[in-house]
């Protein structure tokens, strides 16, 4: 039986949640810069310690501003990549794993879920796919 990308693309997203992979949501750049912002005014304002002072509100007002915008990466593989982009992670994932020589989903799925240097494999490959291809940001 031939390999069934659907099935794969399940395993791959329980193994990027097992592993607690989670990406940002464009908002990494704009809370460093709310952080800054916040900084350079307490700086300004009160010296030395507004540095400090600013720099701890801006920290707390740039976690309240991004707070939920980081979501698991095996939610955004299930349900943020289009049908095109799937299949993609599939040749990508299938091609890593190529010396494995797996053709039969029943080999295949057992083997990444029980060997941790496939599983290594496999979440490198994802993560340099949603690098590249989705333009997103992982947290590990």
């Amino acid at each position: 039986m031939p390999i069934n990308g659907r099935e794969l693309i399940d395993a791959i997203s329980i193994l990027a949640n097992e592993n607690n992979v989670r990406v940002t949501v464009q908002q990494s750049g704009k809370g460093a810069i709310i952080c800054a912002a916040c900084c350079f005014v307490g700086g300004v304002l009160l010296g030395p310690a507004g540095l400090a002072i600013g720099g701890a509100a801006g920290g707390v007002t740039a976690y309240r501003m991004t707070k939920g915008n980081f979501r698991p990466l095996g939610d955004v593989i299930i349900n943020d990549l289009s049908d095109a982009q799937k299949e993609l992670l599939v040749q990508k994932v299938t091609d890593a794993l190529k010396d494995v020589h797996p053709t039969d989903l029943a080999l295949l799925l057992p083997l990444i879920m029980n060997n941790v240097s496939i599983q290594r494999a496999v979440l490198n490959t994802v993560v340099s796919f949603v690098s590249s291809e989705l333009r997103l940001q992982i947290i590990d």
